[in-house]
């Protein structure tokens, strides 16, 4: 794969370039490339298959950057970023990769992997949910869901649980529609903001916004908004209670 680096500090690209050849010999750095005009400038010449681009450069960040091509994006893009964990939930959701500074080579490796299973691979919808997500507060984003096909975008305000169905996740919409997620409810639940929801139950996940009801017979369950009832752990009930401002019994 024949990649370019963008990125604003130089000891940034040295240190990357460094851990490409040790460690991602299928990767070829043909470019480095120190601000925006002159990533736009090196994609156009040389046609990369990927780009590890910095989200935070002064005068055009990595997202202006893509705009500014046109919304064409022929190549597959590993962002590189210092933000924070909380920022780093717009990547997430968006199903786009990146690399938390300073990188580590594990983290690097394993983002290689994925690029490598998906190129040719158009990524101009992840990078538009992407741009959507950035800067908004968690209710109001969007998470990228992976299909067979592509991706399904949905709001993650409507979300109103998942379920655990195996090695695979049942997610329930709260107009009642079913996904059937080819990733564990464990990593569904990484991807989701733990401000808006709760793993009641070692197979289950909820929305705490549809939940109608706290039942304490048989168990203890919540009752969401569609009518569904969901058990609740022995070990959860003292956060749920806390979380819908209940007391405990």
């Amino acid at each position: 794969m024949r990649a370019i680096i963008i990125d604003d500090e130089p000891h940034c690209i040295s240190s990357l370039k460094y851990d490409i050849n040790l460690f991602c010999p299928e990767v070829e750095v043909i470019d480095a490339c120190h601000n925006g005009h002159e990533g736009i400038s090196s994609i156009k010449k040389n046609d990369p298959d990927l780009v590890f681009l910095d989200i935070e450069m002064p005068a055009m960040n990595g997202l202006q950057m893509l705009d500014q091509l046109g919304g064409n994006i022929p190549f597959q893009l590993v962002f590189t970023t210092a933000y924070d964990k909380f920022a780093a939930q717009a990547f997430r959701l968006s199903a786009v990769d990146y690399l938390l500074k300073p990188i580590d080579t594990h983290d690097l490796m394993d983002a290689v992997s994925r690029v490598k299973l998906r190129l040719n691979r158009d990524v101009s919808r992840q990078f538009d949910n992407l741009k959507y997500n950035f800067g908004r507060p968690f209710a109001e984003q969007r998470v990228a869901f992976p299909h067979r096909d592509g991706y399904d975008f949905v709001n993650v305000k409507d979300i109103a649980y998942c379920r655990a169905d195996g090695a695979y996740t049942t997610v329930t919409m709260a107009d009642g529609k079913s996904t059937l997620l080819s990733k564990s409810l464990g990593e569904v639940t990484e991807m989701l903001p733990v401000k808006l929801f709760e793993r009641i139950h070692h197979s289950t996940l909820v929305n705490i916004q549809f939940i109608t009801q706290f039942i304490k017979r048989d168990g203890g369950y919540v009752v969401m908004g569609d009518g569904v009832k969901l058990a609740v752990s022995r070990s959860k009930k003292d956060r749920i209670l806390s979380l819908l401002g209940l007391e405990r019994w």
